[in-house]
């Protein structure tokens, strides 16, 4: 029996391959479908929809990541951190524009109203506070929860 020969590969050009962007933790989807926002290890990464290539990544503070949230228009990222810090990205830049820490324990999630001009944010000191993003001030306060939020 003659055993055929196979032809070897000549060339190895480099192809596509699929990284790491995603560890778990909170994520968010934008309002088109077109890009996805997601927790890596200490960092944030911005992964096309269509083919799952990482479009952008934004470095933390070696924190864990504890919320995210898009602005409706998908031009702002907010983001906590383990650390109470709230932050507020550019996404054209990739860019914080604002900062600060608003609750006395982890923010637990966030949400931004359909207008892009409220920041709820839920935290596990049992209060949601409402902030105006673009004069980065607290316009309302809830409390009475008997837990996490």
């Amino acid at each position: 029996m003659a055993m055929a020969t196979l032809p070897l590969k000549k060339s190895y050009r480099c192809v596509p391959s699929l990284q790491r962007f995603y560890t778990g933790g909170p994520l968010v989807v934008s309002s088109d479908g077109s890009f996805i926002v997601c927790v890596c290890g200490d960092s944030i990464k911005i992964v096309e929809s269509s083919n799952a290539a990482i479009r952008a990544t934004i470095d933390g503070d070696s924190e864990t990541f504890t919320a995210l949230a898009l602005s409706p228009d998908d031009k702002l990222l907010f983001s906590s951190e383990h650390s109470r810090m709230i932050r507020i990205w550019d996404l054209s830049t990739l860019k914080c524009v604002r900062s600060w820490k608003g609750h006395d324990g982890p923010v637990m999630g966030m949400a931004c109203h359909p207008s892009g001009g409220l920041l709820a944010i839920a935290g596990a000191d049992r209060k949601v506070l409402v902030w105006d993003v673009d004069g980065g001030f607290c316009t309302h306060y809830f409390k009475g929860h008997k837990g996490v939020v």
